[in-house]
């Protein structure tokens, strides 16, 4: 009886095993198809090639004359700053450019720029503690009363040792002190320029004066500032950021790719505090981890990446997603590159777009955006979940049009791209004759016919 038992359970066990092997075989098959049929699908870049060229890539003179005035800008501001306060001046270490400006990212008019105020505290770095308080988030104590037993201590004045105090409390470096100190550094400087209209004039290298506005977004002072090009004035935006800088063998507690971390060639990392206005958090000693060397370091090893960050970008843009900062877009491009390994100099720009799309649907669609250096932490957590879903949506909506029309419609990724006078344009560009085509009309022209 036992053995009849063991035979048909045996019996029951392998039929199913053998239908389950079936339909994985079968479903294995329909992936593969589709797969090859998306590949068919996206192996012309023409479109994508002509897009870049019109709408998204900055115009490199414009770029050159905005960058001199930017430099002026900040070597003037960063001397007024010196000036005012002694202890920033002996603190000042450099200006770090970042952003998406400087990763090669950035789309429309370079009017926006992210610059960093890297600052040297005066103690002995070996013994500050960093708590990983969250993912992606530190706080910054010392202990240690050693941490102070040093020359430039000794140095400061009075006043100097005062206002380092106040930006420590508790034995605790105070992100929010650390904001407010530069920022009336800021303010000095600024009170102090002549006014104009609702704002204040900056001279420049003794011959340009720059108008000049201030206001306070984040952790970021933002400066707006207006600047000659040709025969009309440019309002650019300057973010700045007051940082510490560290090396990147004190983070292997506080990210969990630490081994690409210490791989990359540049070993420093920055703290930017984080405002206590941001409601988010539950404590106000928070600073949050900045890599922006190491990506982009990563963005440089992935250079085909470029282009299809901004893409994806101006698509945004065009569909009005406001909640999809830059920032997450770099962010789910990085994780789908080391986590599958791509080889993206072997994949058509097209189809590399295509996939990257489907990506960031699948992490709006789970509400997900994973931090690239800390998988814990989720870069969307504070948006409510109704604002993610109904972008993620309207993105699966957009791809299975997409897949639909794309073999009758060569414009159809442009037309979510681009607004409807840009699309236009592309249109007149993409049915314009080649260079080709023109040359050789001009030889049949010139061939001769002999009766």
């Amino acid at each position: 009886m036992c053995i009849v038992i063991l035979y048909r359970f045996k019996h029951i066990i392998f039929y199913r095993l053998s239908n389950t092997l079936k339909y994985f075989s079968v479903h294995m098959q329909m992936e593969n198809r589709e797969l090859e049929s998306i590949n068919k699908m996206f192996r012309d870049d023409r479109v994508l090639n002509t897009i870049n060229k019109m709408f998204i890539s900055l115009q490199q003179q414009k770029v050159q004359t905005i960058n001199a005035f930017l430099q002026l800008v900040i070597e003037t501001l960063i001397k007024g700053m010196k000036e005012n306060d002694s202890l920033f001046r002996k603190m000042y270490k450099k200006i770090i450019y970042c952003g998406s400006f400087y990763k090669g990212t950035k789309i429309g008019e370079p009017n926006e720029f992210d610059l960093n105020i890297i600052l040297k505290i005066p103690i002995d770095y070996y013994y500050i503690n960093f708590y990983p308080i969250s993912p992606g988030y530190v706080e910054l104590s010392i202990t240690d009363k050693r941490a102070y037993d040093r020359v430039e201590i000794h140095h400061l004045t009075h006043k100097e040792k005062k206002t380092l105090d106040r930006l420590i409390t508790d034995d605790i470096l105070n992100p929010n002190h650390f904001r407010w100190w530069i920022k009336s550094i800021v303010d000095q400087v600024i009170d102090k320029l002549p006014e104009f209209g609702n704002g204040r004039e900056l001279l420049l290298n003794n011959s340009f004066k720059a108008r000049i506005k201030k206001s306070e977004s984040g952790p970021a002072i933002t400066l707006i500032i207006n600047i000659p090009y040709q025969n009309e004035c440019i309002y650019i935006s300057i973010d700045l950021v007051p940082a510490l800088s560290f090396d990147i063998a004190v983070a292997e507690r506080l990210t969990t790719k630490f081994h690409i971390l210490k791989e990359c060639r540049n070993k420093e990392w920055f703290a930017i505090p984080i405002s206590e206005k941001d409601s988010y958090f539950d404590t106000s000693f928070r600073w949050r981890l900045s890599f922006s060397h190491q990506e982009n370091e990563m963005l440089e090893k992935y250079g085909p990446v470029k282009p299809i960050i901004r893409l994806i970008k101006k698509l945004r843009d065009t569909q009005n997603w406001k909640n999809i900062a830059s920032y997450y877009i770099e962010t789910v491009c990085l994780n789908k590159l080391t986590e599958c390994n791509m080889d993206i100099n072997k994949t058509t720009q097209t189809l590399f777009f295509f996939t990257m799309l489907k990506e960031l649907h699948y992490a709006l669609d789970e509400h997900k955006i994973k931090y690239f250096w800390n998988e814990d932490h989720n870069l969307l957590c504070r948006f409510h979940n109704i604002q993610i879903s109904n972008i993620a949506n309207h993105l699966k909506r957009i791809i299975n049009d997409i897949i639909r029309k794309h073999a009758e419609d060569d414009l159809i990724l442009a037309k979510y791209i681009l607004n409807p006078v840009e699309l236009s344009l592309l249109k007149e560009k993409i049915n314009e004759p080649s260079e080709e085509t023109n040359a050789a009309k001009n030889t049949t022209n010139n061939y001769c016919t002999i009766f």
